[in-house]
């Protein structure tokens, strides 16, 4: 047998790694991956950080109420009656409620009736003549013009004098 003494140098046939040149692009891969990962921190605290401007609360634009004008009308010396007359608009009234002067008493006086502008409104009574401020409460909804089907509750009053 014969033996055949080979001599193999791996040395020769592979090269070795240049160190410097691998470093160099770790180097740049790392600084490029830095770079675009502060520059998405960045983004992300500047587009969320930003102060939003509120929107104004919108304010409802305040209830149509009609106008209206009471005068008394003296009956004798102990009764008085009471017009109430709506000078805007056509309406129906669900209810009147008479309130006494100081507070002393009511009376309420439910529809429905629809009354037209102009026209006044009596009760089917006569009331006690007292001094001092006599209030009505009108309850009810527009039936004409800008505003119609806006239900409403006006205010409006009398001063009567003494006896």
């Amino acid at each position: 047998m014969v033996y055949l003494k080979l001599k193999i140098s791996f040395s020769e046939n592979i090269r070795k790694p240049n160190y410097n040149q691998l470093n160099k692009q770790t180097m740049k891969t790392k600084n490029l991956t830095l770079f675009v990962g502060l520059f998405f921190m960045l983004f992300l605290i500047t587009a969320t950080s930003c102060k939003k401007d509120e929107a104004d609360p919108v304010t409802p634009p305040a209830a149509y109420v009609p106008v209206f004008s009471a005068t008394s009308l003296a009956i004798d010396a102990s009764t008085i009656d009471f017009y109430i007359t709506c000078v805007t608009d056509d309406y129906e009234l669900v209810k009147v409620e008479v309130i006494y002067p100081g507070g002393l008493g009511s009376e309420t006086f439910t529809g429905p009736l629809m009354i037209v502008k102009g026209s006044p409104i009596t009760f089917p009574n006569y009331f006690t003549r007292m001094s001092g401020n006599w209030t009505f409460r009108i309850t009810g909804t527009i039936k004409s013009g800008t505003n119609t089907g806006t239900s409403f509750v006006a205010t409006t009053s009398v001063s009567v004098s003494g006896k």
